[in-house]
Order: structure tokens, then C-alpha cells, then sequence
């Protein structure tokens, strides 16, 4: 352990190269401004001035960057909505859409919230100058008024306008600039903050500290200004993690979660039942911005980038990330740590022809477990590969990742929705093929299954992605020209059936047996397919026979060129 110097202005906070750390320190630089931080051989300074307002920052920074996933943004956005009904022409409106609108609204968002244990909390601060129970009772009146009310035009927008009033005070009151901050950071401690640690401050839930705010500056910051200002020469505990001096055991690091352990009920998992693993009110304070150093989702997945040779890069890899997941909930798109993973070093590569994501440890968090992959150089290879390859597409430029952005599973192997660009990923960093994922999509397209948003031109993609995996991985020397003739030899043969259930048939059991691997059996359905369009059988699969896995990728582009397009105004995005 190296030692830490701070000095009369500045705590040192040494990048020790471990990725929990790491995380942290990126997280400080990030709630703090950029006036408060300097980065100095390969360690981060902050001003000892800036804790007199961290707490202030610690909220601000999950707010500017998650407060827009919120119900209490959606419930404030809904302003522009209501003021569009206030000057509607009722002559022009349509009563079923605006209901339709305001009453998913109305249930998901505001009715919702105000039931919260998180409203009836915070409300308690600051409460409304109305009475929010009786004027919500009044709203579901009107809500009801109107669904019968949804065929006469007069009646409706009548009852609307008496309505919207309503509305407008709980928009004014979270619309308040304290209120607001409040609710959103109340919010964002259980979707966000949470991920990276619990159990104490505002996160436990036995806290008799209403106001957040106060009871994070009680127990991380206030007992760093207190340790700053105390001699620690007589000082006989070091911490665990900086090794500055500490006059007591106090500080233990089951508060991390995943990580630490309970240190009172769990004595077993120390060195002769007796925990010596105890930090610092600095480092206490470092940990605790771990949350706002990891990129996270609204669905507790996150991501860490631990490129721990050097701060700066550290901070510029990650930050890269975040920007993506912020770009992301504007567009109103899909948000995955993962993608944004890949997104953000898109950039890099198109930039510099010798950057590399090899060697770099990733850190994944997901249903409450830490995941670890070092990026293999040859994956990394795959994915620069695979966001160079640039097709047109529908009068725009793509990549072969880029196109599974939109790609997705509902209600899929335990999973609300299975996101195909993750799933592609997850398995490349572990060094797997794309096999039973092309597979398993292959056979949803084939029976049409409704809950699959992929495309042909998607499941092709992936395929040709898989193809730069097996180069790089092996002597494999099929080429992409030969995998897209192959896919045409597909096209044109199921074309020759006039019956599209025959297609689909064929298709089927040529994927079954893919999937058991018996070339045999797939060349015996081909052939009888062949022969009953007298038509001539690819000499490609022929050539290819004692060779599995260059017979298999193009087994893979052949049905995805068979399958029946079952949507002709399918875009392929």
C-alpha cells in the first residue's frame, strides 16, 4: 500500500489500481466541480473547502444525471400536455387519445406517486398547500366523468378543463425548485444510489431523519470534516483501504453491498472471529460516491470501466459511457450499460487505429452481484472490427452493432425484455460464440413468436458478427461474401414455395439439425428440398461438410436468408 500525503488544502484520495476504488474516486470527481479536483501523479486531490458543500453535490450529480427516468420528471413534463388541452379546439380533438394519454399518466405517474411510502416521507418537509389526498379523489372523479364521456366532444373537453386545473397544482407543486430536488434524490436512493451500498444513513430504512440531505451529511461527511481536524499522533488503528491513522475500529465496509459483511452477526468470516477490516471517515466518504462512479440503467444493471493505469483515462473512459446512457434517455431509446459500453468506444477506435479494449477489466452489476471480464485482445478485435463495418441501410450508414440497437426479446429465459446487443456482448467478453443466441432467435422468427422485435437483416448481422468472432478466434477462412451468397441461395429457395408454411418448415428442421449438430440430417432435408424445386444444391455446404463450424455459420445464413419476411414494411434498423 502506497502511502497517502494530504496537505493543509487538499485530502488525497491514490488510485491503488483496485476497481472499487477506482470507482469511487471517479465518483468524487464527478460530484464535485471541476475547480474543486486536480488529478496529480496518478492521484486525485480534493479541496478540504469543498466538503462544507459536498452533500449539496453528492444529490446534484444523481439528479442532473438520473432525475429524468423519474416519475417525478415525468410528472412535471406532463406541463407541456396539459397546457396544449387548456387551448385544444374541441371541434379538432380526439377524446379517446387524450384519455387515453391522461389516464396512463394519471395511474402510472401521479396516482401512483402520491400513494408512495417516498411522497408520504418527503411531504412531510414540505407540504402542499392543498390537500392532496381529497384533490386526487377529486381527479379519479373527473378521470371517470370523462371515459364516458369520450364520444361527446362538448362534454368531454367540459370536464377536461375543470380537470386540468387540478393537475396543475401537483405539477406547481413538484415543479418547486426544493421540493423537486427532495423527491428526485428520494427517488434516486433506491434506483440508483443503492446499487453500490445500503443498510446506513438514508438507506436504512430505521433512519429517523426525514430530510436526506441532513442525514447524508451526518454520517459521511461531518465525520470526515471531524477527522481532518483531529490529531491522530497517538492513533493506533490504520485504515484497510489508505492506511491513514484511526483512533477507533468504527468504519467497517459492510455497508458496500456485495462486498462487505455484517460485521456484528458474521465474525466467522474474519481471521480468528476477529475483523480487522476497518477504513477511515475519508475513504468512508470515497465509498460512498461509488454509486455515482459506476454507469447505471433504471433496471439496477450497471457497468465500470476499470482502466486503472491512469486517472484521467479512467475517468475519460467512463465518462464516455454515462454521456451515452444521458444521450440515450433523451432520445427516449432503450438504456444499457452495455451498449453504452460499446458506444462510447466506438469513438476510440474511429479515432486512433492503436486503440485497443484489450486488457481492460470490466465490471458488470446485475441482480445485486458484481461481474468480472478482462477484455481478451482478440474480442477486443472483434468488436473494433464489427463498428468499422459500415452498409447502407435504407438511406443511412449503420454498423454491424450498431443495427442490433433496436433488437430485442419480451418475456424471455426470466427476463422482462432480453436486449440483443447485451446478450451479444455478455457472451463475447467471456470468449463465447454467438451460436445458441442466433439459434434461439432463428427458431423465434421461424414459429413467428410475437413477443420477438428482431429482424431478418438484424439475426444476419449477427451472424456476420459471429463470423469476425470464429476468424479471431480460429483458422476458420470462410468469408463474409461467401456467408451473404449463401443467404441469397436461402432467399431464392424459399421463394420457390408458394405455400410459406413449407418455408417455414423447412426452415425449422434445418435449424434442428444445426442445433444437434448432424450435418447429415441437415444435407438430407436439403436435398429433398432441392430436388423438389429441381434445382441445384450450393456446392458451398458440400465443400464444407468435415468442417463444423465454417458448415454451421453457413447453415445459420442460409435459413436466415429461408425465412419468410412476414412483415414487408418491416424497417430494418
Amino acid at each position: 500500500m502506497q502511502e497517502v500525503i494530504d496537505t493543509d488544502q487538499k485530502i488525497c484520495f491514490k488510485s491503488q489500481g483496485g476497481w472499487l476504488e477506482n470507482a469511487g474516486i471517479i465518483g468524487l470527481i464527478r460530484i464535485l466541480d471541476a475547480e474543486d479536483v486536480s488529478i496529480e501523479n496518478n492521484s486525485l486531490y480534493v479541496k478540504k473547502k469543498a466538503l462544507n458543500y459536498f452533500a449539496e453535490k453528492y444529490f446534484e450529480f444523481f439528479i442532473k444525471i438520473y432525475g429524468g427516468q423519474t416519475r417525478v420528471a415525468r410528472i412535471i413534463d406532463f406541463k407541456v400536455k396539459i397546457e396544449e388541452w387548456q387551448n385544444i379546439d374541441e371541434n379538432k380533438a380526439d377524446p379517446e387519445i387524450i384519455y387515453n394519454q391522461l389516464d396512463n399518466w394519471y395511474k402510472n405517474c401521479l396516482k401512483y406517486y402520491i400513494a408512495s411510502g417516498s411522497f408520504k416521507k418527503i411531504s412531510s418537509l414540505f407540504p402542499p398547500d392543498f390537500d392532496s389526498t381529497l384533490a386526487l379523489k377529486d381527479c379519479s372523479k373527473d378521470l371517470q366523468k370523462l371515459k364516458k364521456l369520450k364520444k361527446d366532444n362538448q362534454g368531454f373537453n367540459e370536464i377536461l378543463q375543470q380537470l386540468i386545473p387540478k393537475l396543475q397544482q401537483f405539477i406547481d407543486y413538484f415543479s418547486v425548485s426544493k421540493v423537486k430536488k427532495y423527491f428526485m434524490a428520494k427517488t434516486l436512493s433506491y434506483i440508483v444510489i443503492n446499487n453500490a451500498w445500503s443498510g446506513i444513513s438514508f438507506l436504512n430504512p430505521q433512519t429517523k431523519t426525514a430530510d436526506l440531505y441532513q442525514d447524508y451529511e451526518d454520517a459521511f461527511v461531518k465525520p470526515a470534516i471531524e477527522y481532518l481536524k483531529a490529531d491522530h499522533e497517538k492513533d493506533v488503528y490504520r485504515c484497510a483501504t489508505c492506511g491513514r491513522p484511526i483512533k477507533k475500529q468504527e468504519y467497517s465496509y459492510s455497508f458496500l453491498n456485495g462486498l462487505g459483511y455484517d460485521t456484528n452477526r458474521k465474525t466467522s468470516n474474519a481471521w480468528l472471529f476477529n475483523n480487522d477490516q476497518f477504513m477511515c471517515p475519508l475513504c468512508h466518504l470515497m465509498y460512498s460516491a461509488v454509486s455515482a462512479g459506476f454507469n447505471y440503467d433504471n433496471r439496477h444493471q450497471g457497468i465500470f470501466i476499470n482502466q486503472n493505469q491512469d486517472i484521467e483515462l479512467l475517468k475519460n473512459a467512463n465518462n464516455k459511457i454515462i454521456l451515452e446512457m444521458k444521450r440515450a434517455v433523451e432520445k427516449e431509446q432503450i438504456i444499457s450499460p452495455w451498449r453504452a459500453f460499446a458506444l462510447s468506444f466506438q469513438e476510440m477506435f474511429a479515432k486512433s487505429s492503436s486503440y485497443t479494449l484489450a486488457d481492460i477489466q470490466v465490471v458488470s452489476y446485475q441482480n445485486e452481484q458484481y461481474r468480472f471480464n478482462l477484455v481478451p485482445k482478440k474480442i477486443a478485435s472483434v468488436l473494433k472490427k464489427s463498428s468499422e463495418k459500415p452498409f447502407s441501410n435504407r438511406q443511412r450508414t449503420v454498423t454491424l452493432l450498431s443495427i442490433l440497437n433496436s433488437a430485442y426479446i419480451k418475456n424471455f429465459q426470466g427476463q422482462s425484455s432480453l436486449q440483443i446487443y447485451d446478450a451479444m456482448l455478455k457472451r463475447l467478453l467471456v470468449s463465447a460464440n454467438l451460436n445458441s443466441l442466433i439459434s434461439d432467435i432463428l427458431q423465434l422468427k421461424i414459429v413467428r413468436h410475437q413477443d420477438l422485435h428482431v429482424t431478418v437483416e438484424q439475426i444476419y448481422n449477427l451472424i456476420r458478427i459471429n463470423l469476425i468472432y470464429f476468424k479471431e478466434m480460429s483458422n476458420l477462412v470462410l468469408t463474409d461474401e461467401e456467408l451473404r451468397k449463401m443467404r441469397g441461395s436461402g432467399k431464392n429457395l424459399g421463394d420457390g414455395y408458394a405455400n410459406t408454411n413449407k418455408r417455414q418448415t423447412l426452415a425449422y428442421r434445418l435449424l434442428q439439425a444445426l442445433k444437434i449438430q448432424n450435418n447429415d440430417q441437415f444435407m438430407n432435408v436439403l436435398l429433398d428440398a432441392y430436388l423438389y424445386q429441381k434445382k441445384l444444391v450450393p456446392k458451398n455446404f458440400i465443400q464444407k461438410m468435415n468442417s463444423p463450424e465454417e458448415f454451421n455459420q453457413l447453415g445459420y445464413a442460409f435459413i436466415a436468408g429461408l425465412i419468410p419476411n412476414d412483415n414487408k414494411n418491416e424497417e430494418e434498423k
